[in-house]
């Protein structure tokens, strides 16, 4: 039985090509988060990156998850195209035993061989992909290992389960199938139920549940967490409703219409009205699954865009450096620097309260509307009162102490009250018009910093470091939900693809018709073309609009709307791009199978 199982995979190749491409694809990104996540020294030695390494784990996990709907699908199709053969050895005298064998040994022969090539190109992806995440978090990885043996023995372990357990469930399908069933597999027709009352009235609710789910979802800040779960479930509901039930209306209107006598109208329409029954599940949670791949990628490459500016809004100045050996004649556009002197005992940092009487001190005040933080402009008397309540202050203490907190800062009356606790030293602070203009220049000072006195760039303070921190947390998750986006994505464009050739047998004779009627090959491809380019725009349309509308959500935290959509017509151009790849070949493989 393993030598048909390898026969048939070689002769079936065409069909399998593009299940083994979605395989390689999610096993090499599986592997790649596996191999950040299980790295200690790689973690250990990268402060930043360990504090991310739970990306990575989320991600193999929803990888995993989606993997595994990916192969009911995939294999459905397989199953199904190889019904009748498989009911052809059954009546030769095959037993159902060691036919779901046969299908058990192709499905795991499947799977170990695209893990392993998988694996394969998950070495070159992570190696390839450490450029791109140090780019990302603004650092050089250290102990980062392309091959990792832990690494591919987890890889090969979960998708050898996967296969398992996906092969089991299909050897399951197969045997509740009687030898009749299986020959005759290909020429069932399922005529769709039209109900003139009840499927206008659902259809107009499904589309009203939809609208309703786009309003709310600007107005999120107002109506709180329930409102979101109540968005969320009319969303949902709605988007089913609507491609069940309205877009069913949708067809008996048009072939009640005019429209529908021109051209082949009516055949593409008669093909969509056959399908929505059987499709209206897969075509529902993939335009839900969309709409999460491109939300995700969006909000994450969103929020790295504006990390500069939301990282000036948190600290008045740019740059604070515990010496004066740090030269910043490097750094261009300077609107403020000014030097102070400190003097440090125990926990306590003192300060003197009449240079910034003379040279006021920038700090973040709460605004009197309530919005968030202001900059203002503070004296040494106004510290000595408000020194407690001062962020500015307390964050220049815990730096110069090379800590994260605990530090005390206090304002003396003068210079001499602040020397009778130790000798003073000095301390530089500067603000820069543009922060990523100076970019290489404010990190080459911090590294400069770090070797002269020892602060740590998580302990220092300004706009700058907190630029630098942030874009460690953001960084990685940009760099997962690009990943993870591209992998659900090709799984949910090649569910999508296999869900539609699998009814392959059930078009194949409508076509023969057009073709006998004198349809030219010309035409025949450009309604296969229009026939499948409709089933691939329904979900994907209605996912672009929800997260047109649900970006609106993620205002508040992105400081106004437009922020929101910063990410959003790069994430939406790469999608639609492998989306559409996806389309061209199922468009490919369906005409190749009408013709056989």
């Amino acid at each position: 039985m393993f030598g048909i199982a390898l026969k048939s995979l070689r002769s079936k190749w065409r069909d399998y090509i593009v299940l083994f491409v979605g395989l390689i694809i999610s096993a090499a990104i599986f592997y790649m988060f596996s191999a950040m996540a299980t790295n200690r020294a790689f973690l250990e030695a990268n402060s930043i990156v360990s504090q991310i390494s739970v990306i990575f784990v989320i991600g193999e996990v929803l990888l995993g998850l989606i993997t595994f709907v990916y192969l009911n699908f995939a294999n459905g199709f397989l199953l199904r195209l190889r019904q009748s053969e498989y009911g052809l050895m059954s009546m030769l005298g095959a037993t159902k035993k060691q036919i779901g064998s046969l299908l058990l040994r192709e499905t795991l022969s499947i799977g170990v061989i695209a893990t392993i090539i998988g694996i394969l190109i998950g070495f070159a992806l992570t190696e390839l992909s450490s450029h791109y995440l140090m780019s990302l978090l603004g650092v050089k990885l250290a102990h980062w290992q392309s091959i990792s043996m832990k690494s591919v023995i987890i890889t090969l372990m979960f998708f050898i389960v996967l296969f398992t357990l996906n092969g089991l469930y299909n050897r399951y399908r197969l045997r509740k199938q009687d030898t009749l069933t299986l020959l005759l597999a290909n020429k069932r027709v399922n005529q769709p139920t039209v109900h003139k009352v009840i499927d206008p009235l659902l259809g107009l609710i499904g589309l009203g549940l939809l609208v309703i789910s786009y309003v709310l979802m600007p107005n999120i800040a107002k109506i709180g967490l329930s409102g979101f779960v109540v968005i969320l479930v009319l969303n949902v509901l709605g988007t089913y409703w609507f491609v069940s039930r309205t877009l069913k209306m949708l067809t008996n209107w048009i072939r009640n219409s005019t429209y529908s006598l021109h051209g082949l109208r009516a055949f593409i329409n008669g093909q969509l009205a056959f399908r929505l029954p059987d499709y209206q599940r897969i075509l529902s949670s993939i335009a839900v699954m969309f709409a999460l791949a491109l939300g995700a990628m969006s909000v994450g490459q969103g929020y790295y865009r504006m990390l500069p500016s939301q990282a000036e809004q948190t600290y008045p100045v740019t740059a604070v450096y515990a010496t004066d050996k740090v030269n910043t004649d490097n750094l261009k556009g300077v609107q403020w620097q000014q030097d102070y002197q400190y003097v440090v005992k125990g926990q306590t940092v003192y300060f003197n309260a009449t240079e910034f009487n003379e040279h006021k001190l920038p700090t973040k005040v709460s605004a009197k509307n309530g919005s968030g933080l202001q900059t203002k402009w503070v004296t040494g008397d106004w510290l000595k009162k408000k020194a407690a309540y001062d962020y500015t202050l307390d964050g220049i203490a815990n730096q110069i102490l090379n800590q994260q907190y605990g530090a005390k800062a206090v304002v003396t009356e003068n210079a001499s009250e602040m020397m009778t606790h130790g000798v003073p030293r000095t301390i530089q602070m500067v603000k820069v018009s543009d922060m990523m203009a100076n970019d290489q220049a404010l990190s080459h000072n911090q590294k400069l910093q770090e070797k002269l006195v020892g602060t740590k760039s998580e302990f220092a303070t300004g706009s700058y470091a907190t630029y630098s921190q942030l874009k460690g947390i953001f960084g990685g998750i940009e760099f997962m939900g690009i990943f993870l986006g591209i992998g659900f994505l090709a799984m949910l464009a090649a569910t999508l693809m296999f869900k539609t050739l699998s009814g392959v047998a059930d078009d194949k004779n409508r076509y023969r018709v057009l073709a006998m009627i004198g349809t030219s090959e010309k035409k025949i491809t450009q309604t296969i073309a229009v026939d499948l380019g409709i089933l691939f725009v329904i979900p994907m349309a209605i996912g672009i609009l929800d997260v047109v509308f649900g970006l609106q959500m993620f205002a508040p935290l992105m400081a106004g709307a437009s922020n929101a959509y910063l990410g959003f017509v790069p994430s939406l151009i790469g999608i639609v791009c492998l989306y559409t790849i996806y389309y061209c070949l199922t468009v490919w493989m369906y005409r190749r199978l009408i013709k056989k």
